[in-house]
């Protein structure tokens, strides 16, 4: 562990006070490894029944995460990772997705949201028939982003690479909730990523906190009334936790701060430690290392006070909406004049379990899209809905769809079971023999969960088609 800058043990020691030689302490043991199970795909029951990783404890903040041991078990080196049935994931970086209030049929927004652990668990709570919109300022970051969404097979969603106040001017009052996981300093990282120390030297909270003031004010606009957000942070900083809080509410005066249920390894916001902070500050979440299982965490539950009757689609409403699907008719209507030489695009498309929403054409692929994409023109969308296939001389299935779509969906699968050898060498890009004497793009599956493609040529053997830039390493 490097030593910790002279002025930020200063700041340590008012906060934590006769705690702070337990907190130096805990920066010198091994930061805490977990996994975040994606109901999305896997239940919490069926999780149990094949959960393969012989160290899995639970984290008490989290209805999902597993703690594991690095040493014994590796999770991203497990077929189960790369058919998205978990995300590895810091534990106290699981509450702020935790606390926010979410119902199906709701639109929701992670405002600053790669690398994706928090999005895909809002997707997954989500359903299928809301919309997420996945939010992340820098372009190299979203292409992580919508990989992990994709893996997640969260396809009723949308990644953009946008500003909060260019997003803002198109989604005033848009979404029933929102998650800001602000930039920071990062203090509550220093253990497990010290290279954050060198970061706090050149910038620090005085840096971070104008700008948290200015993303937390473009939420703002965005949340519907009666809407809630969630922001937090990885980082100590009374200036850039519960002094942001209290600027909001002065400049906010229809927000409120929400109690949060309190769970094993929780303490309180410190309102003592700003200047006039009411008493409502100690909902905030706090985690410290030395008295929790995980990095340093900071998050609030904010609600946006309802204006009379809520509007059509708010949070109020969303749990009783229907779930539409894509009809039949425009289905076909779409396929007889776009595909018609393709008569297996129609028949698959039939077949799966798409949301209401519109298909595209673009470039010779076709996409499932969300209605909310018509909003998006003029912003630099990176990655959106359900990639279904790309035609060319033949069609293509794309990797996305063996991803979100079971495999009941799209005719079957050659299963392999996760002791099957095969997987691994299909996730590696080999040539696979089998049984199976069927000819075209043929799913492969491991336990029932969907993979990738290959191609089969009716003698057994399967060309491999899973995607070259996410084989096994």
């Amino acid at each position: 562990m490097s030593a910790l800058p002279e002025e930020y043990g200063r700041r340590m020691k008012r906060l934590l006070g006769a705690e702070y030689e337990a907190y130096l302490a805990s920066m010198e043991r091994g930061a805490r490894t977990a996994f975040r199970i994606n109901t999305a795909k896997v239940s919490r029951g069926q999780w149990e029944k094949i959960n393969p990783f012989q160290t899995a404890a639970p984290v008490l903040w989290s209805s999902k995460g597993f703690y594991y041991d690095s040493a014994i078990d590796a999770p991203s080196k497990h077929p189960y990772y790369y058919a998205g049935l978990y995300y590895i994931q810091e534990p106290s970086a699981m509450i702020p997705a935790e606390i926010l209030p979410v119902q199906p049929g709701q639109r929701l927004l992670d405002l600053c949201a790669a690398p994706g652990g928090k999005a895909t668990e809002l997707g997954a709570r989500l359903g299928r028939d809301g919309f997420l919109l996945a939010n992340d300022i820098s372009v190299s970051r979203c292409r992580a982003l919508a990989k992990n969404l994709q893996m997640a097979g969260i396809y009723n969603s949308a990644v953009t690479a946008e500003s909060p106040e260019h997003l803002a001017e198109v989604f005033g009052g848009f979404f029933d909730g929102i998650l800001v996981d602000a930039p920071c300093s990062g203090e509550g990282m220093f253990r497990r990523e010290p290279r954050m120390i060198q970061n706090w030297l050149e910038k620090g909270p005085s840096y971070y906190a104008p700008l948290q003031k200015e993303i937390l004010g473009q939420a703002y606009r965005m949340l519907k009334p009666g809407g809630s957000m969630v922001y937090s942070t990885c980082t100590f900083s009374v200036e850039e936790n519960e002094e942001v809080i209290q600027w909001f509410f002065k400049n906010y005066p229809d927000m409120e701060l929400c109690p949060v249920e309190r769970k094993a390894g929780f303490s309180e916001g410190r309102p003592e430690l700003t200047d006039g902070g009411t008493e409502e500050l100690r909902h905030c979440i706090r985690i410290y290392p030395h008295r929790a299982e995980g990095e340093g965490h900071f998050a609030a539950l904010l609600k946006k006070k309802a204006a009379g009757r809520l509007p059509p689609g708010s949070g109020g409403e969303a749990q009783g909406r229907q779930k539409d699907s894509l009809p039949a008719k425009e289905i076909h209507r779409f396929c007889k004049r776009q595909a018609g030489e393709f008569p297996e695009i129609e028949q698959m498309l039939l077949g799966l379990p798409l949301p209401a929403g519109y298909l595209e054409w673009k470039d010779d692929r076709l996409r499932w899209l969300p209605d909310e994409v018509k909003k998006m023109s003029g912003l630099r969308l990176a990655a959106a809905g359900l990639p279904i296939c790309e035609r060319k001389r033949k069609v293509q299935w794309s990797k996305e769809l063996a991803l979100s779509v079971p495999p009941e969906y799209l005719g079957g699968a050659i299963d392999f079971s996760v002791n099957d050898g095969r997987v691994i060498r299909y996730l590696k890009g080999e040539t696979l023999q089998t049984e199976s004497r069927k000819k075209g793009m043929l799913l492969i599956s491991v336990d029932g969960y969907g993979l990738g493609w290959c191609q089969g040529n009716g003698s057994g053997m399967l060309k491999n088609k899973y995607y070259p830039g996410w084989r096994y390493q």
